[in-house]
């Protein structure tokens, strides 16, 4: 009977709850499309107006349909609601549907009795942004705008990239209902070609590994030799993840694509700490972040993403990071104030010329996302919104070129297939303009016994200039011998390319392999003044006396250490990455004797230390040995935990290492 009795009052709070109520708790947990259901049954009922339609406002606008939010605002507004995030974006929302007139006047309204300090600063902004809305629309350009039907469907389709003659997208066709968005979950699509001008082709998934139920997969960029790939994904609610979206890491191996890892601290705003079992626990430094739009830079030395992590500017920022060859990310830094606003900057791509472009509603646009591009001349950093047809009144975002003349973008504007879809756009600027590049090297030497440093001219070295990277190599071009100076004069070369260079000069100095690009080192078209200019890129390459050394970490022109997991020996793939490099840089120097000196952080005793950090050596020497590396030149030996590099908790894994160093020549 008291089961019954539970049950029926159970029942009665159930009958109680109005759709507005249950509506506010779907609302909270970030589950708009279910809120947006409730609180349609709540307007229906005439339910508490100026709440309900503020609430379907927000909720259509956080799910990324601010354009449908503007009747909701619109009407919040007439029933006196008061919220300020209602009497802020409903400017943003008439913008998104091209009211510039009546958005300008939301704005000014506003800024002039608005309470939040934040949206005050914003309105103002805006209403100085509105003021060139005529300019931009008037502005002539150059872009021929193809949608793509054969790519889209009633998904969203969004977040193009170009890899292996291939356009990556990433849609919203994986099984199951998100519920922030009433839409399946997000995956990594890959579209093959027929006939790319009409953009005819097939899609499918780009690979199994990479798509994991439950959860949303979008945006992927690649190391420029294709050894990995970084992509977003979202959180499933798995025991030890973090709550929000972070960039992942997956290594492309012989079986494929391997289970995708968390980037660790510093890209990702969750630190990685590690307990006395080894176990890897995630904790926000200043909360949870939002970390997503990741994309490697064309030369494979930086990599870019969005987040809206402490120490922006506002909403989402666009950060910066060196990234080594092996995935290693370091130098995560702000770009500032003359590319972020206060609004939302996402999506940076930068083009082989070097040319930043990205997307934003902060600066001066057409509506929701505009895409700009920055240039540098002169030390100084230009914004320019890129005008209509590529920018619309609807959000405009993710663009990428694939040569030249035509590159893809995202957009919901008028006419498209679904949410998000995909178009091709043609650069169409008559070209007038025409530049040669051309290439000079110069090699220097040192001894590293010298403590000046000093360099000097390796006349007569001998450089084989290949096409391709270590990795990939390609054809001989050219065979030089430097002049007295160590200088080989200037060579034409193409731009888009992948170049290795082969240094030697001699038993008494390591050979190197350098690898070039002259990806990224266009200059941008709007920077040139005469019809035809011829333009000279300069490479020095440093090779360094061999010496003995018996204190000194020491080995020239690569990594100078790979990383282990606490407690662990293995040998990790981005520490792999740069072994591979290191066995070239062994065979191409046999004469060489290293040893491989391995440490620990300063958790444990000093006797496990010791033993784990022989383990760490030996691993690494048989790796080596399975590279064909002749053991007799390789030589083991773990310190513990006797010299660590950094003291802070932070950087344990920095301490978890293995260095090498020259401890003989084989005569």
């Amino acid at each position: 009977m008291q089961k019954f009795i539970l049950f029926a009052f159970l029942l009665l709070l159930a009958a109680c709850a109005t759709p507005l109520k249950q509506g506010k708790k779907s609302f909270d947990r970030a589950e708009y499309q279910t809120a947006i259901q409730f609180f349609e049954q709540a307007r229906k009922k005439g339910e508490s107006p100026a709440r309900t339609n503020a609430l379907l406002a927000e909720a259509y606008r956080l799910s990324n349909r601010i354009r449908e939010a503007e009747p909701y605002y619109q009407a919040a507004l007439t029933a006196n609601a008061n919220e300020e995030e209602v009497r802020f974006y409903y400017g943003y929302a008439l913008k998104a549907n091209g009211k510039y007139a009546e958005a300008r006047q939301a704005f000014e309204r506003y800024a002039n009795s608005g309470g939040n300090t934040d949206y005050v600063k914003r309105a103002k902004q805006e209403v100085k942004n509105l003021a060139q809305i005529d300019e931009l629309r008037n502005r002539t350009t150059y872009y021929k705008v193809i949608h793509c039907p054969e790519i889209n469907t009633d998904e969203a389709e969004f977040a193009p990239v170009l890899y292996q003659d291939r356009l990556l997208f990433s849609s919203t066709r994986k099984e199951g209902t998100y519920a922030g968005t009433g839409q399946g979950f997000a995956g990594i699509y890959a579209f093959d070609f027929t006939n790319e001008e009409n953009c005819q082709g097939t899609s499918q998934i780009f690979s199994p590994q990479l798509s994991r139920g439950g959860t949303n997969e979008a945006s992927p960029t690649f190391a420029r030799d294709g050894s990995f790939v970084v992509f977003a994904r979202s959180s499933r609610g798995d025991k030890g993840e973090s709550d929000e979206v972070n960039l992942y890491i997956s290594r492309n191996t012989e079986a494929g694509w391997a289970e995708a890892e968390i980037l660790p601290y510093p890209v990702n705003i969750s630190e990685k700490l590690y307990d006395q079992g080894g176990l890897e626990q995630l904790r926000g430094s200043k909360g949870e972040a939002w970390t997503s739009c990741p994309s490697i830079t064309p030369d494979g030395k930086r990599i870019y993403f969005a987040s809206n992590r402490a120490g922006g500017y506002g909403g989402t920022d666009i950060w910066v990071a060196d990234i080594n060859a092996g995935g290693r990310i370091s130098g995560v830094r702000n770009l500032g104030n003359t590319i972020n606003t206060p609004g939302d900057e996402l999506f940076p791509f930068v083009s082989d010329e070097g040319v930043l472009y990205f997307a934003s509603n902060g600066h001066p646009g057409l509506g929701g996302l505009d895409l700009f591009e920055a240039i540098r001349e002169g030390g100084k950093t230009m914004i320019k919104n890129m005008g209509a047809p590529l920018n619309s009144p609807a959000d405009d975002f993710a663009l990428v070129w694939k040569d030249e003349r035509r590159g893809y973008f995202s957009s919901n504007r008028e006419g498209s297939k679904g949410d998000d879809d995909i178009y091709q756009f043609i650069d169409e600027t008559p070209e007038t303009k025409t530049v040669n590049y051309f290439l000079a090297i110069e090699v220097v030497g040192f001894d590293p016994n010298d403590p000046a440093k000093k360099e000097y001219p390796l006349s007569n070295a001998r450089l084989d200039f290949l096409q391709g990277t270590m990795r990939n190599r390609g054809e001989k071009l050219h065979n030089f011998t430097a002049d007295e100076q160590g200088k080989v004069g200037k060579f034409p070369i193409q731009l888009h390319q992948d170049y290795l260079v082969l240094a030697n000069a001699g038993e008494e100095y390591f050979k190197q392999e350098v690898e070039y690009t002259t990806r990224g080192k266009a200059i941008p078209h709007e920077l040139l003044i005469n019809p035809v200019t011829d333009t000279t890129l300069y490479l020095k390459i440093t090779l360094e006396k061999i010496v003995v050394t018996e204190d000194t970490v020491y080995v020239p022109g690569k990594e100078l250490e790979i990383n282990f997991d606490f407690n662990k020996a293995d040998i990790r793939p981005d520490a792999a990455v740069i072994l591979d490099e290191f066995a070239i840089f062994l065979k191409e120097n046999p004469q060489v004797i290293v040893e491989l000196s391995s440490h620990t952080d300063a958790v444990g005793t000093d006797y496990n230390n010791e033993l784990l950090s022989q383990r760490r050596a030996e691993s690494t020497v048989d790796y080596l040995v399975e590279k064909g590396i002749e053991p007799d030149r390789l030589k083991a030996k773990g310190y513990g935990e006797r010299f660590l590099k950094i003291q802070t908790q932070e950087a344990e894994e920095q301490n978890r290492r293995t260095e090498f160093r020259v401890i003989g020549i084989k005569r």
